[in-house]
Protein backbone atom coordinates (compact mmCIF):
# COMPACT_ATOMS: atom_id res chain seq x y z
CA UNK A 1 0.00 0.00 0.00
CA UNK A 2 1.68 3.47 -1.27
CA UNK A 3 1.58 6.83 -0.62
CA UNK A 4 1.95 7.90 -4.69
CA UNK A 5 0.98 11.31 -6.01
CA UNK A 6 2.08 11.03 -9.52
CA UNK A 7 1.23 11.78 -12.98
CA UNK A 8 1.21 9.03 -15.72
CA UNK A 9 2.04 10.50 -18.27
CA UNK A 10 5.43 11.34 -17.97
CA UNK A 11 6.29 7.36 -16.06
CA UNK A 12 8.92 6.51 -18.70
CA UNK A 13 11.09 8.52 -20.08
CA UNK A 14 15.04 9.26 -19.66
CA UNK A 15 16.43 11.03 -16.70
CA UNK A 16 18.29 14.13 -17.71
CA UNK A 17 22.16 13.77 -16.43
CA UNK A 18 21.37 17.03 -14.71
CA UNK A 19 18.82 15.35 -12.58
CA UNK A 20 21.53 12.69 -10.88
CA UNK A 21 24.75 14.44 -11.08
CA UNK A 22 25.30 15.66 -7.45
CA UNK A 23 21.20 15.44 -6.02
CA UNK A 24 22.69 14.31 -2.50
CA UNK A 25 20.66 11.07 -2.64
CA UNK A 26 21.56 7.90 -0.19
CA UNK A 27 19.98 5.24 0.91
CA UNK A 28 19.65 3.04 3.83
CA UNK A 29 17.91 -0.26 4.65
CA UNK A 30 15.98 0.36 8.36
CA UNK A 31 18.70 -1.99 10.28
CA UNK A 32 19.13 0.42 13.51
CA UNK A 33 16.87 2.30 15.51
CA UNK A 34 17.60 5.54 13.87
CA UNK A 35 17.08 4.65 10.44
CA UNK A 36 13.88 2.81 11.50
CA UNK A 37 12.55 5.88 13.44
CA UNK A 38 13.21 8.12 9.92
CA UNK A 39 11.27 5.66 7.99
CA UNK A 40 7.83 5.64 10.24
CA UNK A 41 8.35 9.70 10.77
CA UNK A 42 8.00 10.07 6.85
CA UNK A 43 5.35 7.35 6.61
CA UNK A 44 3.06 9.74 9.86
CA UNK A 45 4.21 12.92 7.41
CA UNK A 46 3.10 11.20 3.91
CA UNK A 47 -0.29 9.71 5.31
CA UNK A 48 -1.04 12.51 8.08
CA UNK A 49 -0.93 14.90 4.82
CA UNK A 50 -2.81 13.15 2.96
CA UNK A 51 -5.37 12.58 5.55
CA UNK A 52 -4.87 9.06 5.65
CA UNK A 53 -4.37 8.77 9.42
CA UNK A 54 -4.97 11.02 12.39
CA UNK A 55 -1.72 11.99 14.35
CA UNK A 56 0.28 9.23 16.19
CA UNK A 57 2.27 9.41 19.48
CA UNK A 58 5.35 10.77 18.74
CA UNK A 59 4.81 11.53 15.08
CA UNK A 60 5.69 8.13 13.73
CA UNK A 61 3.24 5.49 12.36
CA UNK A 62 3.94 1.73 12.17
CA UNK A 63 2.75 -1.61 12.98
CA UNK A 64 3.58 -5.00 13.74
CA UNK A 65 4.50 -6.04 10.69
CA UNK A 66 7.63 -3.83 11.16
CA UNK A 67 8.60 -6.05 13.73
CA UNK A 68 8.87 -9.17 11.68
CA UNK A 69 11.81 -10.92 10.46
CA UNK A 70 9.92 -10.90 7.28
CA UNK A 71 9.64 -7.69 6.68
CA UNK A 72 12.38 -4.53 5.48
CA UNK A 73 12.20 -0.89 5.11
CA UNK A 74 14.89 1.55 3.70
CA UNK A 75 15.25 5.14 3.73
CA UNK A 76 16.34 7.62 0.88
CA UNK A 77 18.15 11.05 2.42
CA UNK A 78 18.42 13.92 0.76
CA UNK A 79 21.77 15.57 1.76
CA UNK A 80 20.93 13.55 4.74
CA UNK A 81 17.53 14.81 5.38
CA UNK A 82 14.91 11.38 5.12
CA UNK A 83 12.71 12.11 1.88
CA UNK A 84 11.14 9.11 1.38
CA UNK A 85 10.71 5.37 2.61
CA UNK A 86 9.03 2.14 1.49
CA UNK A 87 8.42 -1.32 2.82
CA UNK A 88 9.02 -4.90 1.94
CA UNK A 89 7.33 -7.81 3.21
CA UNK A 90 8.02 -11.44 2.15
CA UNK A 91 5.86 -14.67 1.93
CA UNK A 92 8.56 -17.85 1.74
CA UNK A 93 7.22 -20.84 1.71
CA UNK A 94 10.70 -22.96 2.30
CA UNK A 95 9.82 -25.77 4.08
CA UNK A 96 10.24 -25.14 7.78
CA UNK A 97 10.94 -21.37 7.71
CA UNK A 98 8.51 -20.33 10.16
CA UNK A 99 7.14 -16.72 10.56
CA UNK A 100 7.00 -15.91 6.47
CA UNK A 101 3.45 -17.29 6.03
CA UNK A 102 2.05 -13.80 5.82
CA UNK A 103 2.55 -10.07 4.32
CA UNK A 104 -0.38 -7.34 4.86
CA UNK A 105 -2.18 -8.12 1.64
CA UNK A 106 -2.83 -11.82 2.26
CA UNK A 107 -4.72 -10.55 5.62
CA UNK A 108 -6.76 -8.50 3.15
CA UNK A 109 -7.30 -10.94 -0.03
CA UNK A 110 -6.24 -14.34 1.21
CA UNK A 111 -7.71 -16.31 -1.37
CA UNK A 112 -6.31 -14.32 -3.93
CA UNK A 113 -2.39 -14.12 -2.68
CA UNK A 114 -3.33 -18.12 -1.90
CA UNK A 115 -3.71 -18.60 -5.35
CA UNK A 116 -0.98 -16.20 -6.54
CA UNK A 117 1.33 -18.50 -4.86
CA UNK A 118 -0.20 -21.85 -6.14
CA UNK A 119 0.37 -20.61 -9.54
CA UNK A 120 4.44 -20.36 -9.08
CA UNK A 121 5.52 -23.66 -10.78
CA UNK A 122 9.39 -23.67 -11.13
CA UNK A 123 9.86 -26.07 -9.09
CA UNK A 124 10.86 -24.51 -5.61
CA UNK A 125 8.42 -22.90 -2.60
CA UNK A 126 6.90 -19.74 -3.61
CA UNK A 127 8.15 -16.39 -2.51
CA UNK A 128 6.31 -13.74 -2.93
CA UNK A 129 7.06 -9.82 -2.02
CA UNK A 130 4.95 -6.75 -1.38
CA UNK A 131 5.92 -3.78 -1.09
CA UNK A 132 3.25 -1.25 0.94
CA UNK A 133 4.44 2.02 2.87
CA UNK A 134 5.90 3.40 -0.27
CA UNK A 135 5.51 7.42 0.64
CA UNK A 136 7.23 10.81 0.12
CA UNK A 137 7.66 13.22 2.49
CA UNK A 138 5.11 16.34 2.19
CA UNK A 139 7.66 18.46 1.31
CA UNK A 140 8.80 16.65 -1.28
CA UNK A 141 5.84 15.28 -2.90
CA UNK A 142 6.13 16.87 -6.38
CA UNK A 143 9.28 15.23 -6.65
CA UNK A 144 8.74 12.31 -8.88
CA UNK A 145 12.35 10.90 -9.30
CA UNK A 146 12.19 9.72 -5.39
CA UNK A 147 9.44 7.62 -6.72
CA UNK A 148 11.50 5.42 -9.00
CA UNK A 149 14.16 5.07 -6.54
CA UNK A 150 12.40 3.31 -4.71
CA UNK A 151 11.61 0.74 -6.82
CA UNK A 152 15.57 0.71 -7.73
CA UNK A 153 15.39 -0.33 -4.39
CA UNK A 154 12.73 -2.87 -4.75
CA UNK A 155 14.36 -4.23 -7.86
CA UNK A 156 17.80 -4.92 -5.83
CA UNK A 157 15.46 -6.48 -3.40
CA UNK A 158 13.46 -8.26 -5.49
CA UNK A 159 16.59 -10.09 -7.07
CA UNK A 160 18.20 -10.29 -3.36
CA UNK A 161 15.64 -12.25 -2.38
CA UNK A 162 14.57 -14.18 -5.75
CA UNK A 163 11.16 -13.31 -5.17
CA UNK A 164 8.85 -14.67 -8.11
CA UNK A 165 6.67 -11.56 -8.06
CA UNK A 166 6.11 -8.18 -6.62
CA UNK A 167 2.69 -7.34 -5.28
CA UNK A 168 0.94 -3.77 -4.13
CA UNK A 169 -2.67 -2.83 -2.67
CA UNK A 170 -3.23 0.55 -4.70
CA UNK A 171 -5.69 3.24 -4.27
CA UNK A 172 -7.52 3.19 -7.33
CA UNK A 173 -6.37 6.66 -8.67
CA UNK A 174 -3.01 5.37 -8.95
CA UNK A 175 -4.40 1.75 -10.85
CA UNK A 176 -2.65 3.61 -14.23
CA UNK A 177 0.56 4.22 -12.93
CA UNK A 178 0.87 0.47 -11.53
CA UNK A 179 -0.20 -0.65 -14.92
CA UNK A 180 2.55 1.43 -16.88
CA UNK A 181 4.30 -0.32 -14.52
CA UNK A 182 3.63 -4.05 -15.69
CA UNK A 183 1.46 -4.41 -12.78
CA UNK A 184 -2.08 -6.70 -13.34
CA UNK A 185 -5.31 -6.07 -11.23
CA UNK A 186 -6.47 -8.86 -9.33
CA UNK A 187 -8.82 -7.82 -7.02
CA UNK A 188 -10.21 -4.90 -5.21
CA UNK A 189 -11.09 -2.34 -3.58
CA UNK A 190 -11.05 -3.07 -0.03
CA UNK A 191 -10.08 -1.63 3.13
CA UNK A 192 -6.44 -1.65 4.35
CA UNK A 193 -5.83 -1.37 7.75
CA UNK A 194 -5.00 1.69 9.73
CA UNK A 195 -5.39 3.96 7.00
CA UNK A 196 -8.22 5.89 5.96
CA UNK A 197 -8.72 4.40 2.13
CA UNK A 198 -9.95 1.39 -0.11
CA UNK A 199 -6.59 -0.43 -2.30
CA UNK A 200 -6.75 -3.14 -4.75
CA UNK A 201 -4.45 -6.04 -5.07
CA UNK A 202 -2.13 -5.81 -8.28
CA UNK A 203 0.87 -7.88 -9.15
CA UNK A 204 4.09 -8.17 -11.14
CA UNK A 205 5.54 -11.14 -11.96
CA UNK A 206 9.06 -11.33 -12.52
CA UNK A 207 9.62 -10.80 -15.71
CA UNK A 208 7.30 -7.59 -15.89
CA UNK A 209 9.60 -6.19 -13.55
CA UNK A 210 12.70 -7.03 -16.15
CA UNK A 211 10.46 -4.77 -18.59
CA UNK A 212 10.35 -2.12 -15.87
CA UNK A 213 14.15 -1.99 -15.32
CA UNK A 214 14.74 -1.60 -19.32
CA UNK A 215 12.26 0.89 -19.54
CA UNK A 216 13.07 2.97 -16.83
CA UNK A 217 16.28 4.09 -16.37
CA UNK A 218 15.92 5.01 -12.26
CA UNK A 219 15.10 1.80 -11.47
CA UNK A 220 17.21 -0.39 -13.63
CA UNK A 221 20.90 -0.61 -12.31
CA UNK A 222 23.64 -2.11 -14.69
CA UNK A 223 26.33 -4.74 -12.63
CA UNK A 224 28.70 -2.11 -12.25
CA UNK A 225 25.65 -0.27 -9.58
CA UNK A 226 25.01 -3.40 -8.24
CA UNK A 227 28.69 -4.71 -7.63
CA UNK A 228 28.63 -0.99 -6.16
CA UNK A 229 26.19 -1.48 -3.62
CA UNK A 230 27.16 -4.75 -2.45
CA UNK A 231 30.83 -3.53 -1.69
CA UNK A 232 29.37 -0.78 0.25
CA UNK A 233 27.27 -2.91 2.10
CA UNK A 234 23.70 -1.66 1.11
CA UNK A 235 22.02 -5.52 2.13
CA UNK A 236 24.29 -4.53 6.21
CA UNK A 237 22.41 -1.32 6.47
CA UNK A 238 25.48 0.63 5.07
CA UNK A 239 24.75 4.41 3.83
CA UNK A 240 25.00 4.16 -0.33
CA UNK A 241 24.39 6.69 -2.90
CA UNK A 242 21.69 6.06 -5.19
CA UNK A 243 23.29 7.05 -8.34
CA UNK A 244 27.78 6.23 -8.69
CA UNK A 245 27.26 10.08 -10.32
CA UNK A 246 26.09 11.00 -7.05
Amino acid sequence: MSALQIATPSVIRSPAKRDLAGAGLTARLALDDQTRADAYSVRHASYLGGGFIDPQPGGIFTDADDQKASSRSAVVYQWGRPVASVRWCMIDQTPGLEGWDEIPASRIFPDEVAELARNVTHGRPAKIMESNRLVRHPDFEANYQLVFILYRLTSIMLMETQADMLLSCVRRNHMPFYKRMHFDYVAGPRRYPGVKFETNLMACPYDGFDKVRAEIPHVGTDPATNRYYADAGLMHGETVNVFLEG
